[in-house]
């Protein structure tokens, strides 16, 4: 039975509460570890199903855990008695996400490196810079609304040198497979994505009646590449770091979040519809 996915708006939190802590305190670099006994609070959550992965001191007295849940990872912070988690973006006295940074520090990453070749091997579609500075692979969907807002963020990047290729795939409707193809056999397929995500309100473009044909094949092996990679939704995009690390971004990334995944200035076209990820 195939997958079921989803889509994602990011970042990887289960709350949206933010804690402020005003007092400045930098993130630790002491290393994470594994979770032995868990105050009843966590215990709580993790009877729940939340799959606990690391340990580890966190500003203000609290004691951080760095979880998974639902194919989500996650950052949770425990009170010192234990019987109360805060989930949310902790933000420093700098207005810097320190969750992030906990998430960067203590959540172990899978290791991405044999990753690139395979997606550049795979059926995309360029869009931006011709001569790039950076390149990302976006995994995306023409039925998913946090595809089409990470497309609107990202376009004034192309002029800052950015190429982003697009791997159109089928995961949430039956017309996914069909705009994917339609998406992959048109002439200028570049083109045919601006059109899709400029009409996406409408309905976007319109599906192939016929999903056996070349296109179709392709959007199914990027669908199955996706799969291999454990990607658990759209959008997630696959970027390289300062360092050459492969690493991924899942869902609709803020707009902060965004410049830094590009390693680019940070753009904002004042678009409302964008306001939710300032």
């Amino acid at each position: 039975m195939p997958r079921r996915f989803r889509y994602a708006r990011g970042p990887a939190v289960i709350g949206r509460a933010a804690l402020l802590l005003l007092a400045g305190a930098l993130v630790s670099p002491a290393a994470a570890e594994p979770p032995g006994d868990l105050p009843p609070a966590v215990q709580a959550l993790k009877d729940q199903g939340l799959h606990i992965v690391n340990r580890f001191d966190a500003p203000g007295n609290l004691t951080g855990y760095a979880a998974r849940a639902g194919g989500r990872e996650v950052i949770l912070y425990a009170t010192p008695d234990g019987q109360q988690v805060l989930a949310g973006t902790m933000l420093g006295a700098d207005g810097s996400n320190l969750t992030q940074k906990h998430l960067d520090a203590h959540m172990p990453k899978p290791d991405f490196g044999a990753a690139w070749g395979k997606l550049e091997e795979a059926s995309w579609v360029a869009a931006g810079a011709e001569d790039p500075e950076r390149v990302v692979y976006v995994f995306t969907d023409p039925n998913c609304p946090y595809c089409h807002a990470l497309w609107k963020a990202t376009v004034p990047y192309y002029e800052e040198g950015l190429q982003v290729r697009y791997l159109p795939v089928a995961v949430l409707r039956s017309s996914s497979l069909g705009k994917s193809a339609a998406i992959l056999r048109a002439e200028d397929s570049a083109a045919a994505i601006r059109r899709h995500e400029q009409a996406f309100d409408q309905g976007g473009i319109e599906p192939l009646e016929s999903t056996d044909g070349p296109a179709a094949e392709k959007v199914r092996a990027n669908t199955e590449l996706m799969q291999e990679l454990g990607v658990q939704g759209t959008p997630t995009t696959f970027y390289k770091t300062e360092a050459g690390a492969v690493k991924t971004a899942n869902g609709m990334p803020s707009l902060d979040r965004l410049a830094e995944i590009y390693r680019l200035p940070k753009q904002d076209t004042g678009d409302p519809a964008l306001s939710r990820f300032r």
